[in-house]
């Protein structure tokens, strides 16, 4: 039905990638599938005898963190999904690329989809009623082919309507990139990219090692790539004891100071140490929507529900719950970045 709305789950999958996409035919769409035991996976053996369909699950990259629960996916649901989408980014014989692949490749043999590439110009849903389509804007077939570091060429999956540009999934794309291949038309919300860890983005220990003059200049580049990306909004999917200091509490600063609501799904060490050591959850978000918690972390916001309905985006009924909550933290860095400090009123997020 038409007046039925796109609802736009962000998994907490810890560590990791997940989105679910359930399209008006109540089919699924889904980017990116999280790491090994992703919650993803027992939500869909809890439901193995519902009538479910996959339309398509489309992989940014073929990291662990994006694609590991991809095999236990296929051994228990091949007969439900009808296609399957990813990239050659590494090594063909690369051990990690081959598991993914012949775990893929099995379903396809079989019959019950086919394996496409992520390329720029390929659309992977499209409803012409609502104006409304998912499709591929990075990366082409020669910026595939001729990455040195999969990261390069991790793909852009936008989701538009009408003229807007609502949701970008740029996967692990550097922060530079991301916004030469979006800022001509920039998403009302942004997924990651990195894990709010951009590679870009220099850690503590690199700006220890850089000159000031190169680091003054770097940063005078990321900004510019964040003022251009324009976001009303960010998610990052984050685990909360990463062994990969994600995410960088600068960037966290950087977007809320352009006026971008920023929400994480774990809580880490750089907003508040005491609650993570005692494992107490800021908001629960995956419980509250009847999705799969983390197995592991602490959760901030949790997973995070939007709906698609005339061609805007509305956030699920949690959204000033979890802002209220997140001013109780020590140090949050979304919040700090958009100048307030406690005791003052919270930002007005409009968007």
């Amino acid at each position: 039905m038409s007046d039925t709305p796109l609802e736009i789950d962000c998994w907490d999958v810890g560590q990791g990638d997940c989105t679910v996409i359930k399209l008006p035919s109540a089919k699924l769409l889904i980017i990116d599938v999280g790491p090994r035991g992703s919650p993803l996976v027992d939500w869909l053996n809890e439901r193995r005898h519902e009538p479910i369909r996959i339309e398509a699950i489309v992989l940014t990259h073929n990291d662990a963190d994006h694609a590991g629960a991809l095999p236990s996916i296929i051994m228990e649901h091949k007969s439900r999904i009808e296609g399957i989408w990813m990239l050659l980014d590494r090594e063909v014989n690369a051990p990690h690329f081959q598991k993914i692949f012949r775990s893929a490749l099995e379903g396809e043999h079989g019959g019950f989809y086919r394996i496409r590439r992520v390329e720029n110009g390929q659309t992977l849903w499209e409803d012409e009623t609502r104006q409304s389509r998912l499709h591929v804007i990075y990366p082409g077939f020669s910026q595939n082919i001729q990455a040195t570091d999969p990261n390069e060429t991790s793909g852009v999956i936008v989701l538009e309507s009408g003229e807007n540009r609502l949701v970008a999934w740029p996967g692990d794309l550097e922060l530079r990139t991301a916004s030469a291949v979006l800022a001509s038309k920039p998403p009302w919300i942004l997924i990651g990219p990195h894990h709010g860890g951009p590679s870009d983005y220099p850690t503590k220990a690199v700006r220890k090692r850089q000159s000031t003059d190169d680091l003054r200049n770097r940063m005078v580049e990321l900004r510019a790539a964040v003022e251009a990306l324009r976001a009303s909004r960010a998610y990052i999917s984050v685990g909360t004891k990463n062994r990969y200091h994600h995410p960088r509490p600068g960037y966290l600063r950087l977007l809320a100071s352009q006026g971008a609501r920023v929400v994480c799904s774990q809580l880490t060490f750089c907003c508040e140490r005491e609650r993570v050591h005692y494992n107490a959850h800021v908001l629960q978000g995956s419980a509250l929507l009847g999705l799969g918690p983390a197995r592991t972390g602490t959760s901030c916001r949790g997973s995070m529900r939007l709906f698609l309905r005339d061609g805007k985006l509305i956030p699920d009924e949690f959204d000033l719950v979890h802002i209220e909550r997140v001013s109780e933290l020590l140090r949050p860095q979304c919040l700090r970045g958009a100048g307030w400090s406690r005791g003052n009123p919270l930002p007005n997020f409009t968007a």
